[in-house]
Formats: C-alpha cells, structure tokens, sequence
C-alpha cells in the first residue's frame, strides 16, 4: 500500500449533512464527550448567562490553562533533557584528557560545536608547570584577575553581557568578532581558586536571567578534572 492509499479519505459535508448524521445517530456526543470541548453550544435564556454555559466556559478555560502548563512543562524536560546530553558530551572529553592542555583544547572544541560557545578563558591563582600553555595564571592586581572579582566574591556562576573591559582582559584584542555575552564560573573544591569564562558573540546567549544549575555541575566537573591533571597544590580536594 502506497502512502497516497494509506490516507484517509476527506469527505466534503455541508450544514445539512452534519445535522442530518447528528439526527440519525443521537447517541453521537454520548460517544464522543471530547467533542464537547470544541462546541459552542448556546442556552436560550434570555438576556442571562445559563450556568451551564457559565460552568462549561470554565471547565474550557480551565482546560487550556492545563494544557497550556502541559506543553511548558514538556518543553522544560525536552530542554533539560538537551542539558544532560551536552553535559555528558563535556564529561568525556575531561575523562579522556591526559594534560591540561589536553583538556582545555578538548574542551574548547566540544563547547564550540555542541553549546555555541565562541571562546574560553581559564585562569587559577597559584604558580602553573611551565608546560601549561592554555591556562592563565591570575595575578592579583592584573587586569584578568580583577576582571573576576565579582566570581571570587560570590562563589556561584554569573551569566551576563561583558564589560569592554573583560573582553580585553580575556580575549586578545584583535578578535574579528567581539564578545558580548558570557558565562563566568568559579573553579575550586575548597573556596574560589579560578573561573572559567564560556563567552559568545551572541548577546543572547548567556542571558542575566537564565539557570545556572547545569553550568555550576559543568564547574564542579571541570575542578575535578583540572585536579587530576595539574595535582591537588593549584586546585586542593
């Protein structure tokens, strides 16, 4: 059977023919209550609301209203369940790493391609191994460790637009595309000992108002996983 067969046949029935099926078949809507929720059927009486009419409105507003929170719920799950995939992503390539580098390069392309992040910047307090090229060693007083003030200071991501200042303490300055928007997340099991900053050229992206649970178990994954690479005098357990 061809799809063309498998479609069910559209009949094209006019006012007489749905009243006349309706006077044959009376137990129609008996059957079929569903098809109360799409009727509007009017109560003679007068200049006054019936309180059927008035019942059977609510029950339909109410109705809409349930499955209005229906479809948001489902598509909070659909998100979230989005969420968990990209995170599990980014938690292979910290397994798989074998160096920092390794794992901050790694990184950088898996949050490119799977979470439209544009750029990264990672910086620790504490003296680094020589061989460590990709990581930032903050100084107090520079200007990418002031830059992170506010992520030392409370301890919890930040989402939010980039000051002018920021982008040039994190990113050269002849990037040909400029970062506007980002997502600033502190480093460290034992108090704020470093942040990463995800940033984007979408000011969109990283927005003020949005959740930070799943960027703050990527922090704490990513702590774990600079822990085994560096050892536990940059980033103690």
């Amino acid at each position: 059977m061809n799809e063309a067969e498998k479609q069910p046949e559209v009949v094209d029935l006019d006012e007489a023919d749905v009243a006349a099926y309706l006077t044959a078949n009376p137990d129609f809507l008996r059957r079929h209550p569903e098809t109360f929720e799409s009727l509007d059927v009017a109560h003679k009486a007068g200049a006054a609301v019936s309180l059927i009419e008035r019942q059977v409105r609510v029950l339909r507003e109410t109705n809409h209203k349930l499955q209005a929170r229906f479809d948001e719920l489902m598509t909070t799950a659909r998100e979230n369940e989005q969420r968990v995939v990209q995170l599990n992503r980014v938690a292979r390539v910290m397994v798989g790493a074998i160096s920092a580098d390794d794992l901050v390069n790694g990184l950088a392309r898996c949050l490119q391609q799977h979470l439209d992040v544009d750029r990264v910047y990672i910086g620790l307090q504490g003296e680094l191994p020589d061989d460590v090229q990709t990581i930032d060693c903050l100084i107090e007083g520079e200007p990418a460790s002031r830059a992170l003030t506010n992520v030392f200071r409370r301890g919890k991501p930040i989402c939010g637009a980039l000051s002018a200042e920021q982008v040039s303490a994190w990113f050269p300055a002849d990037d040909k595309v400029a970062m506007t928007s980002a997502a600033l997340v502190p480093l460290g099991s034992r108090g704020v000992q470093g942040a990463i900053v995800l940033a984007s050229a979408d000011p969109e992206r990283f927005a003020e108002d949005m959740g930070t649970l799943f960027i703050e178990l990527f922090g704490q994954l990513l702590t774990a996983s600079l822990q085994r690479v560096l050892g536990d005098q940059l980033l103690p357990r």
